[in-house]
C-alpha cells in the first residue's frame, strides 16, 4: 500500500514538473499566450510552457490526439471535433479571445476587378447562373459564419463550392489574384489584404462585414488530465499578459507584438532581408492595421456553444448532440 502511494506521488509530481506543451494557430487568441511566454509571464506563474510550432491546423490537432501537446489554441468549430473525438482527453478550458461583434473582425471580399462583382445580393443572384466558389476552410468558424450570413437572407450555399485551405494566407493569396470568386476572412488578414498595394492589384470589396450575427471565440483546448491547478495557473498568465498588452501605447505594441504577428500570420515574410520596395509596401500595411481590444480569458457562451454544436450537427461533422457539460471544464 506504502509502495502504490510513493509511486502515485512520483507520478504527480513528474506531472506537475512536466512542462506544458502548446500549440498555436495564426488566430488572435493566440497572441497573449506568445506575448505572456515572450514577457516571461507564464514563469512567473511557476509554470514551464513550450511553444510547439506546427505547420496546419491538421496538425495540431493530430498532434493534441496523439499526445504530443497538452493544449492547442483554436476555433471553436475545432474544438468541439476535438472533444467529440476524444470526450475523454479533450476540454474546452476557456474562450482565449472574444471578437468584436460590430462588423470589424470578419469580412467577405470579392476581387471585383476579377469577379464582377460589387455587392452580397449580386453574389447571391449570381450563384443561381454561375458556378461561383468562395475560399472558407471546411468545418470551422468561418463556414460557420459564412452560412449563418447566407442563412439571414434565405439562402443556402453549395458545401462543394467551398474551395479554402486552413491556412487563411492562401485564401487570401488566392482571392487576390482572382483565383476563386471571394473569400471569408478575420483580422488581421482583412486589413493587410485591404491596405497591401502593389501595381495591378485588384479592386477589393467587402461584400459583407457579418455585423449582427455572433462570432464564435477562439479557445483554449487542454488534455482533462491537466491538474487544475495548471490549467489555472496558465489562464491567470494569459489574462496578465492581456492586461500588459492593453496597458501599452501602439508604438509599444508594435514593437513587442509585431513581430509575432508577422510570424504568426505572414510566415515567409523577413522584414531585414526584403528588398527595400517590398518591406514598404509591407509596412504600409501594417501600419494600417487595427490593433485588436484582446480579451482575458471567459468562460465560452453557452447559447453560442449550442449555435455551433448543433450547425455542426446539421452538416454531418458531429454524429451527435454534444453538451456543453461534457465538452468544458467544470467551472467554466
Amino acid at each position: 500500500m506504502r509502495l502504490r502511494y510513493l509511486l502515485l506521488l512520483a507520478f504527480s509530481a513528474s506531472v506537475l514538473a512536466a512542462p506544458v506543451r502548446v500549440s498555436l494557430p495564426p488566430l488572435l487568441g493566440a497572441l497573449p499566450v506568445a506575448v505572456a511566454q515572450k514577457l516571461g509571464i507564464f514563469a512567473e506563474h511557476g509554470l514551464e510552457v513550450q511553444l510547439v510550432p506546427l505547420p496546419s491546423q491538421r496538425d495540431r490537432i493530430l498532434a493534441f490526439q496523439a499526445g504530443q501537446i497538452n493544449a492547442v489554441v483554436t476555433d471553436l468549430t475545432s474544438a468541439l471535433m476535438l472533444v467529440a473525438s476524444q470526450p475523454g482527453e479533450a476540454a474546452i478550458a476557456a474562450a482565449l479571445y472574444l471578437p468584436p461583434q460590430d462588423g470589424t473582425h470578419l469580412a467577405l471580399i470579392t476581387p471585383a476587378s476579377y469577379s464582377g462583382l460589387t455587392t452580397l445580393s449580386q453574389l447571391l443572384e449570381a450563384t443561381k447562373t454561375r458556378r461561383l466558389q468562395i475560399a472558407v476552410p471546411r468545418v470551422s468558424d468561418l463556414e460557420f459564419m459564412l452560412d449563418q450570413l447566407f442563412r439571414k437572407y434565405g439562402f443556402s450555399f453549395p458545401s462543394e463550392l467551398s474551395v479554402g485551405q486552413d491556412n487563411l494566407l492562401l485564401n487570401a493569396t488566392w482571392t487576390l489574384f482572382g483565383m476563386t470568386h471571394a473569400a471569408v476572412l478575420p483580422q488581421p488578414y482583412v486589413d493587410y489584404l485591404l491596405h497591401y498595394e502593389f501595381e495591378g492589384k485588384p479592386t477589393l470589396v467587402v461584400l459583407a462585414d457579418f455585423a449582427g450575427l455572433p462570432i464564435p471565440p477562439d479557445v483554449l483546448v487542454v488534455r482533462r488530465r491537466l491538474p487544475p491547478e495548471t490549467v489555472e495557473k496558465f489562464l491567470a498568465a494569459v489574462s496578465e499578459a492581456v492586461a500588459r498588452i492593453q496597458g501599452m501605447s501602439r508604438e509599444e505594441l508594435v514593437d513587442l507584438a509585431m513581430p509575432i504577428a508577422i510570424e504568426f500570420f505572414f510566415p515567409g515574410v523577413n522584414l531585414a532581408t526584403a528588398a527595400p520596395e517590398d518591406r514598404a509596401r509591407v509596412e504600409a500595411a501594417v501600419d494600417a492595421l487595427r490593433i485588436p481590444q484582446f480579451t482575458p480569458p471567459a468562460p465560452v457562451d453557452p447559447t453560442l456553444f449550442a449555435q455551433v454544436a448543433d450547425w455542426a450537427k446539421s452538416k454531418g461533422y458531429l454524429s451527435r448532440n454534444l453538451a456543453y457539460a461534457e465538452a468544458v471544464l467544470p467551472g467554466q
